[in-house]
């Protein structure tokens, strides 16, 4: 597509917003139709300009679409799920309100583009030349398959243009000076030296008491902490294409019937080759051709006299012809030569003119059985597990319905087993019932209450499941008497952390002090190690290293870290970060980049703020089909 050559064209976030924009010449074009009708045909309104729904179905089949081809299999079990589809319509709608908030924002500033600027982007565009320069037929061409007039693609390009400017503008209102880049690659990228001794805390634990009191006080104010989650119990078959393969056998007599009946297939085409010579004026063109008509070697004229370099060099040679790689009246000419060494008149395309020579020929030939009976026998063992896997999908599908009391019925007409897992909540889903619609059908459909079957749910590519729910729990609490033991612990750990950190710090006082303290037994000292800031070590550990300072000796300090663990540190060094003069160019670039989308994305929450945005709920809240 011509919009996807385009969008590859720049990766400018603002060009990205290419076709949202276009939205708005249709919204516009449709403004008069909907003027006498009270029915609301808008998808959403942003400050009275109206995005509709038409537009809103079109974007969002271009990224249904597009994340079919994405994620391919994952896709195919996601698309099912209310959820999925929920998720997707919302994005959409973000991302058409941002499109028409930017596109607003930039007739406030007044962008704009000449016609002379959008003639030059159109003629520089690379998705428009041919050899490097300007192809006036390929343009044209391009634009019929979009159903685009020249003035259409014009507004879309001038669009684009004054959105370039957009981002130009709030790219130079950021900027780093050298300083600030030099201090921040020294904070990133800074060394520091260290040991760390872990105490003990299962003693610690033993030695606390907890009272039934403290018991019922954190459960009475934490009982959000002490849910129990919905749990299902459930059954379940799966058909998938290995199952349907592993019955089918192919004869040789299948594979020669098959390669009779569709030898067509098996042929390899009539091949051309191609040479030619390239020159600029009808003069030289018949110069060459009278040449070559006394005698000359076309090679030798390719070489001396071709405009195209690349091909002069190998004699004019263009290699095998491949239909639509040239412009038609240069295929024309070619398809009409008939015998190898032939050559045409001088025939012009576009501003030059060429002398094309058939200069090899390959004939149309049929490749024999035994080459490719492999393939055919891939081929027929694919087309029948292909029907009889959905020919078996739509009778386990009959029988699943017809026997709702069990899955018997319908393992049996396929041959699968029936397979049980026990509870679990949709935050443990067991692997091969972890796809979005399966969920969805175990804990919110009709069948979550038990007694009845699913339908087969397509979860990839010729694999389905059909479930049955044993026994469903429904979310609850635990009672004091269920918890209690767990809280006792909690709350036991949590004072062993809290009085195991205190000797801790009192401990670290004293090395600070002198640095000749003995350690209890239990306290021991890894070997050296050296963390850097951008490393990926326990966060709340690593933030107090970093925050340590270190004097003439070595510091120490304790700290709690994000898994309750009681680590005393002992720094010994500290090294600024140093990069080599690629490594800061690059890491320069990084941080302006980050920095540019924070200002991209608060300029975004800004507009956001003060526009009047409608979204049409009714509309939104429909189920995507």
């Amino acid at each position: 597509m011509l919009f996807e050559k385009l969008h590859n064209m720049t990766n400018s976030w603002a060009a990205k917003l290419l076709l949202g924009l276009i939205a708005v010449a249709f919204v516009i074009s449709g403004m008069t139709g909907y003027l006498f009708t009270r029915v609301d045909t808008s998808a959403v309104k942003i400050n009275g300009q109206e995005i509709s729904q038409q537009f809103f179905h079109q974007r969002y089949e271009a990224e249904f679409e597009r994340l079919s081809q994405q994620l391919g299999d994952q896709f195919a079990a996601a698309a099912g799920s209310p959820e999925f589809v929920a998720g997707l319509r919302q994005n959409v709608l973000n991302q058409l309100i941002n499109e028409e908030l930017l596109r607003q924002y930039a007739d406030d500033l007044k962008l704009g583009a000449s016609d002379d600027q959008i003639k030059q982007q159109i003629i520089s565009s690379k998705i428009f030349q041919t050899e490097g320069k300007f192809d006036n037929a390929l343009y044209q061409r391009l634009l019929q398959l979009n159903n685009l007039t020249p003035d259409a693609y014009a507004e879309t390009v001038r669009q684009a243009l004054r959105l370039d400017q957009l981002e130009t503008g709030l790219a130079t209102t950021d900027f780093i000076v050298p300083a600030q880049q030099k201090q921040l690659a020294e904070l990133f990228f800074q060394k520091r030296q260290l040991r760390l001794a872990k105490l003990n805390l299962t003693p610690e634990i033993a030695k606390q008491s907890v009272t039934d009191e403290e018991v019922k006080s954190y459960y009475k104010g934490n009982k959000a902490a002490f849910l129990v989650p919905e749990v299902a119990k459930v059954q379940y078959i799966e058909l998938t294409k290995q199952d349907v393969e592993k019955q089918i056998q192919v004869s040789d007599v299948e594979v020669a019937q098959y390669y009779q009946d569709n030898k067509a297939l098996y042929m390899t085409p009539a091949q051309i080759r191609l040479s030619h010579i390239q020159v600029a004026t009808p003069k030289e063109a018949d110069e060459v051709y009278s040449a070559l008509q006394d005698g000359a070697n076309f090679a030798g004229l390719a070489q001396a006299r071709s405009l195209d370099k690349i091909s002069a060099q190998n004699g004019g040679d263009l290699s095998w012809f491949t239909p639509g790689a040239f412009p038609k009246a240069f295929e024309d000419a070619a398809k009409a030569l008939k015998n190898v060494g032939e050559y045409s008149k001088p025939v012009k395309v576009d501003d030059n003119f060429h002398i094309i020579l058939l200069s090899e020929h390959k004939e149309q030939s049929v490749l024999p059985l035994e080459q490719v009976k492999t393939q055919i026998a891939q081929q027929i063992r694919e087309n029948l597990a292909t029907n009889q896997y959905y020919t078996l999908e739509k009778q386990i599908a009959e029988k699943a319905f017809e026997n709702p009391e069990s899955l018997d019925a319908a393992a049996k007409v396929a041959g699968l087993a029936i397979k049980e897992v026990d509870y679990f909540s949709q935050n443990a889903v067991p692997a091969a019932l972890n796809y979005p619609n399966v969920i969805s059908a175990i804990f919110r459909s009709d069948i979550t209450q038990g007694g009845v079957n699913s339908e087969p749910m397509t979860v990839g590519e010729q694999h389905s499941i059909v479930v049955r729910v044993l026994e469903h729990k429904a979310e609850s609490t635990k009672t004091l008497e269920d918890a209690k033991a767990e809280i006792h612990a909690y709350l036991a750990t949590e004072k062993a952390q809290a009085s195991l950190l205190a000797q801790a710090t009192d401990l670290a006082n004293l090395l600070n002090q002198d640095a000749k303290t003995p350690l209890p037994e239990d306290v021991k000292f890894t070997e050296a190690q050296t963390w850097v800031f951008i490393g990926n070590e326990d966060p709340v550990l690593k933030n107090a290293v970093f925050a340590m300072k270190l004097k003439d000796k070595a510091s120490y300090q304790a700290v709690k870290s994000s898994i309750g663990e009681i680590v005393l540190v002992e720094l010994n060094g500290i090294e600024q970060g140093a990069l080599e003069e690629q490594e800061r160019k690059v890491f320069a670039q990084q941080i302006i980049q980050m920095h540019q989308s924070d200002l991209q994305r608060s300029l975004l929450s800004a507009l956001r703020a003060k526009a009047k945005i409608e979204v049409n709920d009714s509309f939104m809240n429909q189920d995507e089909q």
